[in-house]
């Protein structure tokens, strides 16, 4: 039996070689083939249903708790206060006397002045009989009925003065705290106590012009103050200043506030939330959109289940929302992640349904467009 004999080195690896050249062709035809089907098979995608959702445009503002009518009450006189009237913290009603000062000297000039009057008035009656008999000349009527005048105009002047020397509410509200005492000296323009009418608040505040579109009297506003912490107030645009300040480009505005249980004070900082232009619109997650160039798109899966890449307009943002203007459609599947890895016309698939909305009805307000 003739020995075996082993094929050299050099045999051996030229048959390996030659062996890997018959296998590579069958390789990369499988390694191509596995390439081609990932290739074409469709991407998992997350999607949510394009919805309508509250919107309206927000603008935020500090500003001053102002009572409906507020005013300081001061004497116009000179004089020693005589009287005072009122406890403080007291609720007075229009017309009710608050305080009186000195009116000593005005009362015994008027007493003076109404006996004087009557003196003219029954000689005008004795000249005007003796005239009827012709008995008293005519100039003597005419220069009584003068000297009867200027006492009625002097008589009218003196209750002035004391009219400006009793002081009285103006309106209907709650005194403040009382700031001087009976036999004062007050100089005018001393103040005596406050009066407000705070049943309803007015709060004053300031936005720049550029926010006006859309603003008009009658939108809704909420307002907060530290004083009462998780408390909301909600009232009403009252009022647009007809100017803007040239310096600051901003615009005063007042909102009214029922304030009947008194709970807001003049003078509190309040935090105001205005709400105006609302309206219903479509709003998805910012995730959604990509921007390129100055342009805002998004993603979509069509009915025969491939992407769409479509360009849209942007409104407002609010909590991770953001609403589309133009080029979406109530019901139409918008992707929220997964839309880096599809191409547009080609196949997708669905994974799941993105549920992950506020459903709550706070509306989307604005924070950037």
């Amino acid at each position: 039996m003739p020995a075996l004999t082993q094929p050299s080195p050099l045999k051996r690896l030229h048959r390996l070689h030659m062996l890997s050249l018959c296998l590579l062709p069958l390789l990369t035809a499988c390694d191509n083939h596995d390439t081609a089907h990932k290739q074409t098979e469709p991407r998992p995608v997350i999607v949510m249903k394009a919805h309508t959702q509250p919107v309206s445009d927000t603008i935020e503002a500090l500003g001053t708790a102002q009572a409906r009518e507020s005013v300081t009450i001061t004497a116009s006189v000179a004089g020693r206060l005589d009287e005072i009237s009122f406890t403080d913290g007291q609720a007075v009603h229009k017309g009710d006397v608050i305080a009186r000062m000195d009116q000593d000297e005005d009362k015994a000039q008027l007493t003076a002045a109404i006996a004087q009057l009557s003196e003219h008035q029954r000689e005008i009656k004795r000249l005007q009989a003796l005239l009827a008999r012709k008995a008293a000349a005519t100039r003597d009527l005419d220069e009584r009925k003068t000297l009867a005048a200027v006492t009625a105009s002097n008589i009218a002047q003196i209750r002035a003065r004391m009219s400006e020397l009793t002081l009285t509410a103006p309106f209907d509200g709650r005194l403040g705290i009382r700031r001087v005492s009976p036999g004062a000296l007050i100089q005018p323009g001393t103040v005596i106590t406050t009066l407000d009418a705070s049943d309803a608040i007015d709060i004053d505040f300031s936005i720049p012009s550029t926010r006006l579109h859309g603003l008009q009297v009658g939108d809704h506003i909420q307002a907060t103050t530290d004083a009462r912490p998780g408390e909301i107030f909600n009232g009403k645009l009252s009022v647009i200043d007809s100017r803007i300040d040239p310096i600051t480009r901003s615009i005063l505005l007042r909102s009214r506030i029922d304030n009947h249980q008194g709970l807001l004070i003049p003078g509190m900082l309040m935090r105001v939330t205005l709400t105006t232009a609302p309206h219903e619109a479509l709003v998805v997650p910012e995730e959604c959109i990509t921007q390129k160039q100055g342009e805002h798109f998004i993603t979509l899966v069509t009915s025969d289940g491939k992407a769409e890449i479509r360009p849209v307009q942007t409104g407002l943002r609010h909590h991770g929302m953001v609403e589309i203007s133009q080029g979406l459609k109530s019901g139409e599947q918008v992707v929220v992640r997964g839309m880096g890895f599809v191409k547009a016309g080609k196949p997708v698939t669905i994974s799941t349904t993105w549920t992950d909305i506020d459903h709550s009805n706070e509306p989307l307000a604005d924070e950037a467009r």
